[in-house]
């Protein structure tokens, strides 16, 4: 609300430089003003005037969206659309259509009893205010089709804005272009995907020829689209979906490591994940899979398939892996998210534990020196130690065992586990010595 606001700002101080510089005031037929106006000399209103008004006008359009008061919104927003088409400001015209479409789909969406015959009228109405948004407004009408599942819909109105043009091409619009002309392929994708859900048996799936003949199009479309420099993480699922279906893994595993490795795209953590699920559905070696999230590592440490590497580190038992299978594990915990995560802490104990028992002390004193004065800070104080001894008693005790495997001695935090211990354990041990006695005297009755 705020960024429609600024460009009417925008557009108001040029129109008032211009009245300044020109000495000049555009006729303006009668509106439907929203607050008291000042005509010029022949009783026409200026150009600022108008400007003012639709200021005024967005302003209360804007607290009545805040208060969720919709219809008095809705009643706001049609004295708007009629001051703006009594207007011919060009600074206005040029805003006017996306404002529009901003604010009038909102209202519309929460305006109750609205049909989706009134969300297509209005998309109509929408496309043929301006061509600047054209595109965009048929995509977004797209998506809204098939929110109510008019799949037939959703793609007619997909061809009409993959065919339409207007002047010369300029980068927004070819960037747009590519967007729509990849939804036109997942909307195929998405047709392929219906009739598989449908057909009797995944046989008959695969020699469905109405299935195949979606599959050629979707994927003709989709690879033209993520073979090109982006992200494309749902067009590149959708056809990786496909392929294994058909049983093509082989191209498959081409595209996703191409998705992920090559230089010209935009560094993308996904890739590697996608990757790496592909990889691991189909028993790749260990290496490969390591090495997949080895690049994801250094990319998003705080990822929870860094478990799975920890896990896979360990299982290779050479000690430069349960290394860096430490590192790992500790550059999680270093995040707020993974703080208390009980399964994080265990996979650290675990390695501490088998990097214990292999001798290599040594490389975790040195790992431990760099991140010591952070850890005691971030994990360790006295008062996470008594909120955990409330709330979580099981962490409590993981993390007093890395501590003791560190070789560090936090006495306070020991105090607050030991007395956990005390209170916890003595109630199990007299209840079982309870029962060991009933048993005996019943054994001696007997």
């Amino acid at each position: 609300m705020d960024d429609i606001e600024t460009e009417l700002n925008i557009a108001a101080a040029a129109a008032d430089s211009s009245e300044d510089q020109s000495r000049s005031h555009e006729a303006i037929k009668p509106a439907v003003l929203l607050h008291h106006s000042h005509p010029d000399p022949r009783g026409l209103l200026t150009a600022v005037d108008f400007l003012k008004s639709n200021r005024k006008c967005l302003n209360l359009i804007r607290e009545a969206m805040l208060r969720h008061n919709w219809p008095q919104a809705a009643g706001y927003f049609s004295s708007y659309i009629q001051t703006l088409e009594t207007g011919t400001l060009s600074q206005v015209h040029s805003i006017a259509s996306e404002i529009m479409w901003r604010l009038g789909t909102e209202i519309l969406h929460h305006v109750p009893n609205s049909s989706p015959d009134d969300f297509n009228a209005f998309y109509e109405q929408l496309k043929n205010l301006g061509v600047r948004n054209y595109s965009k407004i048929c995509l977004e009408h797209c998506f809204h089709l098939l929110l109510n599942g008019q799949m037939d819909e959703a793609k007619r109105q997909l061809s009409i804005a993959d065919s339409w043009r207007y002047g010369k091409q300029s980068t927004a619009q070819s960037l747009m272009k590519k967007l729509i002309r990849a939804y036109c392929g997942y909307l195929d994708y998405l047709i392929w995907s219906e009739k598989m859900a449908s057909a009797p048996g995944s046989e008959e799936a695969g020699s469905n020829r109405e299935m195949h003949s979606y599959f050629r199009q979707a994927s003709v479309t989709l690879k033209e689209i993520v073979s090109q420099p982006g992200v494309w993480d749902p067009f590149v699922l959708s056809y990786i979906h496909m392929l294994e279906f058909y049983e093509d893994e082989e191209a498959a595993l081409q595209l996703l490591e191409n998705y992920a490795y090559n230089k010209e795209f935009p560094s993308n953590p996904n890739a590697h994940v996608y990757l790496y699920q592909f990889l691991k559905r189909h028993q790749a070696p260990r290496v490969k899979l390591i090495g997949s999230l080895r690049i994801l590592h250094s990319l998003v440490p705080s990822h929870e398939l860094m478990l799975e590497l920890c896990s896979l580190l360990l299982h290779t038992k050479q000690q430069s892996d349960l290394e860096e299978a430490l590192t790992v594990s500790m550059d999680l915990l270093e995040f707020s998210s993974w703080k208390s995560d009980r399964k994080a802490w265990e996979c650290l104990l675990k390695i501490l534990k088998k990097l214990k028992k292999k001798k290599c002390m040594n490389a975790v004193k040195k790992e431990w020196n760099v991140r010591r004065s952070l850890w005691l800070s971030f994990h360790y104080r006295n008062y996470i130690g008594r909120k955990e001894s409330l709330e979580n008693v099981q962490l409590l005790m993981v993390k007093r065992d890395v501590l003791r495997c560190l070789g560090e001695n936090n006495r306070e935090y020991f105090r607050i586990a030991l007395k956990i211990e005390r209170e916890g354990k003595p109630k199990k041990d007299r209840l079982g010595e309870k029962k060991e006695k009933t048993a005996t005297k019943f054994a001696c009755c007997s």
